[in-house]
């Protein structure tokens, strides 16, 4: 067992789209925190059981199987949105919850008869984490770093936090995932030079070029795909074996959700079965509309890795795409890139690790697990903040362009792309007309000329002003972009000296009186240890010790050795603990269950 630290523990979440994860340092080397149940990934899915109790991870993920119309995922890909008909196209007919408009505009969901704001969907899966933490160290978790996609807009960015003040966790930063996958391939590969982050995940792809030295992680530009990752890959397999239906049918299976959730799994299997063989054998059963009394179709077919690489090549191709926009606004060739960083799990499949070899004409790196890598990265940087080593310097970049709303909606850009930030931004400008009694300065954030392709973010509202020449009543715009890509806009008129800081009635938020409702219930929710969920992520846990005793028996066997033979009476008086606390019910003492749970999460980890 790791020497406590007496320090207050603080951590890296990568709050993922399809699967999560939460790390930590310990003896200056970053390590992924087993989650209760032994896993190192926790799935990004929430869900209801019919009895009304909430499941989140693991057991949602197994609710699932059974009531998929139940269980939401992917909602990452919808947080902090502004809510629109076709953001709900979006998600129809691939998800198994309808997107609905909140009082702000703000993007919920509706599901199992429940409506959820997607900021509380995330902030479950950040409990949840946040307890896997609290089981790990024995102790309160308040303080994280938490990774988002570098595309990431504002309102996205305030969302994540929303989520993490939701969850009970003070955010410490926000990290771009690319960024933070540098940073752990850097301080634990030592690698100094330019590195090509490509990373391809459940909902997102990223790609960030960084110049890495002397402990200093500078972000030279950054781009990608908000709505491109593992999701799409497995859609384009979904509505294949769909075609493979007899044509009558095919419309009553694709509104089953039972059967969707089947050929969603089928698909993901497949997917990764081609990552090591050449064709992957698909069998699914009872499609159709059971209670209709229309079930039973079945389907078996088999899909090759080729023909999975022609249905998916276009999304791949996407991909280079955003590379080539990337390198143009670096000003570089894929020749002076010395290291590729693949990150996200879609990067195991063969054809995206091809096509990066071939436009950048060399081998991307390995070395670290694409699926943990940008948490270990987070923990990294969590730990130089709590600590102040002064070991890390991180500098990013904004990801979109700012600016203000000019006549004729055309916009001016105060803070361009991929501007370093921190950065601050100041301009003069002047009322549309003379003699105006107030302004209107319209916020907006893209890359677009005219307002109309951008996103506005809000507006700030200056009263009161002079009636005069339009000349004589300047206006400033102070333009603030944290280091973690957040804007905060403050208007002044300088003839008066009044001043307004940005509204946010175009940003997404939640209402202060819903977010503290929020927060209560979640607090009740983690002080009552997620009732029969924290139960059951301990039988689990302990179904998992007994399996690993198991294999450590035949080891033993095999070479029975002091050191082998100690570990093993250690790992039986454990696991043997845990069956007692079982045998006699819940382990109702939370420090009690907390360490026992750790001590599992440690054995069935092989520490």
């Amino acid at each position: 067992m790791p020497a406590p630290n007496m320090r207050e523990p603080v951590v890296g979440i990568d709050l993922g789209t399809t699967n999560s994860a939460v790390a930590t340092v310990e003896g200056g080397r970053p390590r992924i925190i087993p989650n209760r149940a032994g896993s190192r990934l926790t799935p990004s899915m929430v869900g209801f059981t019919p009895q009304g109790e909430r499941l989140v991870g693991e057991a949602a993920a197994s609710l699932a199987e059974t009531h998929p119309s139940r269980v939401a995922w992917a909602t990452k890909r919808f947080l902090g949105r502004r809510f629109s008909p076709e953001l709900a196209q979006e998600a129809r007919g691939t998800l198994p919850f309808t997107l609905v408009s909140g009082p702000s505009g703000d993007t919920r969901m509706r599901l199992a008869d429940q409506l959820l704001p997607l900021t509380q969907v995330s902030a479950m899966v950040l409990g949840e984490l946040k307890a896997d933490a609290e089981a790990f160290f024995g102790r309160a978790v308040r303080k994280a770093v938490i990774t988002v996609p570098a595309n990431f807009d504002d309102g996205q960015r305030q969302a994540t936090k929303e989520a993490a003040q939701v969850a009970g966790l003070q955010v410490l930063r926000l990290v771009n995932e690319p960024t933070a996958a540098a940073v752990a391939y850097g301080l634990t590969k030592g690698f100094e030079g330019r590195a090509l982050v490509f990373d391809l995940g459940g909902g997102t792809f990223d790609v960030s070029i960084l110049q890495v030295q002397s402990g200093v992680f500078e972000v030279v530009a950054t781009g990608g795909d908000p709505v491109l990752g593992g999701e799409d890959f497995d859609h384009r397999i979904v509505q294949w074996l769909l075609a493979q239906l007899p044509p009558d049918r095919v419309e009553e299976v694709a509104r089953d959700t039972v059967s969707m959730r089947r050929l969603k799994v089928a698909a993901e299997q497949a997917k990764r079965q081609l990552t090591h063989e050449q064709e992957a054998t698909i069998s699914v059963v009872e499609l159709g509309d059971l209670a209709q009394g229309r079930g039973g179709l079945e389907l078996s077919t088999a899909l090759t890795r080729s023909f999975f690489e022609t249905l998916c090549e276009p999304l791949s191709r996407r991909c280079l795409t955003v590379c080539e926009q990337v390198m143009a606004a670096s000003g570089l060739t894929p020749d002076a890139v010395d290291a590729v960083l693949l990150v996200g799990g879609m990067t195991r499949v063969p054809l995206v690790r091809r096509l990066v070899t071939e436009f950048f004409a060399k081998a991307p790196a390995t070395g670290l697990n694409p699926d943990e890598v940008v948490a270990l990265g987070a923990a990294v940087h969590a730990d130089e903040l709590a600590s102040q080593s002064g070991a890390a310097l991180l500098i990013d970049v904004a990801s979109h362009s700012l600016g203000v709303e000019m006549q004729g909606a055309r916009v001016r850009r105060l803070v361009e792309k991929n501007t370093s930030i921190p950065s601050m931004a100041r301009e003069v400008f002047l009322p549309s007309t003379s003699g105006q009694k107030e302004a209107r300065i319209r916020i907006v954030q893209g890359e677009g000329e005219y307002t109309r392709d951008c996103r506005v973010l809000g507006e700030v509202l200056l009263k009161e002003l002079p009636r005069a020449e339009r000349g004589d009543v300047p206006l400033e715009v102070h333009f603030e972009l944290s280091s973690d890509g957040t804007l905060s806009v403050k208007a002044t008129s300088l003839r008066t000296g009044a001043m307004e800081s940005l509204k946010v009635e175009a940003r997404p938020n939640l209402q202060q009186q819903e977010l503290e409702r929020l927060e209560r219930e979640q607090a009740e929710h983690a002080e009552a240890g997620g009732g029969a969920q924290a139960e059951e992520n301990f039988r689990r846990l302990a179904e998992r010790a007994e399996k690993f005793l198991q294999v450590l028996r035949r080891s033993v066997q095999e070479n029975a050795t002091e050191d082998a033979l100690a570990a093993l009476q250690r790992a039986e008086a454990l696991v043997a603990e845990a069956r007692e606390r079982m045998s006699a019910g819940a382990v109702a003492d939370a420090a009690a269950r907390a360490e026992l749970t750790r001590r599992l999460s440690l054995l069935v980890a092989g520490r």
